[in-house]
């Protein structure tokens, strides 16, 4: 079994590029070794190689922002636990997937085809000069949970319409959540840097969870996001759900914007409108399922 847990943050960021980024450090003969902790942002922002694979998963930084491409996936209906991911297996919650570009084949991309982009977009971060966080954690024992910490990231889509006149909205803005019958708060999510997965013995490999799992921007709690929230609805899944009238159609072309400052905006909604309708069909289908999960459970334990 994977266990999952935190490092400090040297062997967080041995991962990827930075394993090559180490290799370009060179001290001219006879001087001093260097004292104090490695600016591993600057040491990036001058890796050739980095930039090289900033290039291939078209992801790009500056100070205090972090940018990368993919388009709307969201389908609609049900649940919305995740903003942005990679992998089309979380398609179904997520809103956009990133990618190194439009996919030519038939049916889902291979998962070979965004290998490394979670790796790489992590180290734009830090590149940037965003802080690793603390993911959202829970003790195995008491049940305690320690909610995500980190720098408050605001994240945005970008995208040109028909006549190329740009577009950016608050992704937040897209979410409304039961928990608090109004739209998502925005300055609600923090970068995290995601948790580090170890194999455990024989290999004791350890790999950035976000790169496993492919989750980039989490709604509910997810320890292997990069980005996760800390709004009050954030432990609950399926407390959101998106607003398909906000979003662009489905195969738009969008630039995923991250910053930690608040960005001018194009998009401005009229109020969240949500009738007594909508609520009490929400209430019956979380009572159904609730109801289905508790006869699940109590026939697995019939079983065993």
């Amino acid at each position: 079994m994977r266990t999952v847990l935190l490092l400090p943050l040297a062997l967080a960021l041995l991962l990827g590029a930075l394993t090559a980024v180490a290799q370009e450090r060179r001290r001219a003969p006879g001087a001093e070794e260097e004292e104090g902790p490695v600016d591993v942002g600057k040491v990036l922002r001058e890796s050739r190689e980095f930039l090289v694979k900033c290039r291939k998963h078209r992801v790009s930084f500056e100070p205090g922002i972090v940018r990368a491409e993919g388009e709307i996936y969201y389908r609609g209906g049900g649940p919305c636990e995740y903003l942005v991911g990679i992998f089309p297996a979380k398609a179904h919650e997520t809103i956009v997937l990133l990618d190194t570009g439009p996919f030519e084949g038939e049916g889902r991309r291979p998962r070979e085809y965004v290998s490394g982009l979670a790796e790489v977009l992590n180290n734009a971060f830090l590149a940037a000069g965003f802080e690793r966080g603390k993911p959202f954690d829970w003790d195995r024992q008491s049940g305690e949970v320690f909610l995500p910490k980190g720098v408050t990231t605001y994240v945005y889509a970008e995208w040109t319409d028909a006549k190329d006149k740009l577009h950016r909205a608050y992704m937040a803005d897209w979410l409304w959540n039961f928990k608090t019958i109004d739209v998502m708060k925005r300055g609600q999510f923090v970068y995290t840097g995601s948790q580090i997965i170890d194999e455990g013995p024989p290999t004791n490999k350890k790999w950035l969870g976000a790169e496993v799992d492919g989750l980039i921007v989490a709604v509910l709690n997810t320890s292997t996001a990069l980005i996760d929230n800390l709004e009050d609805g954030g432990l609950d899944n399926g407390a959101y759900e998106a607003i398909p009238i906000r979003i662009p159609p489905a195969g738009t072309r969008v630039r995923a914007v991250f910053s930690s400052k608040e960005l001018e905006i194009t998009e401005n909604y009229e109020p969240l409108k949500l009738t007594p309708e909508v609520i009490e069909a929400r209430k019956r289908r979380d009572a159904e399922l609730k109801l289905k999960a508790e006869e699940e459970k109590a026939a697995g334990e019939a079983d065993g």
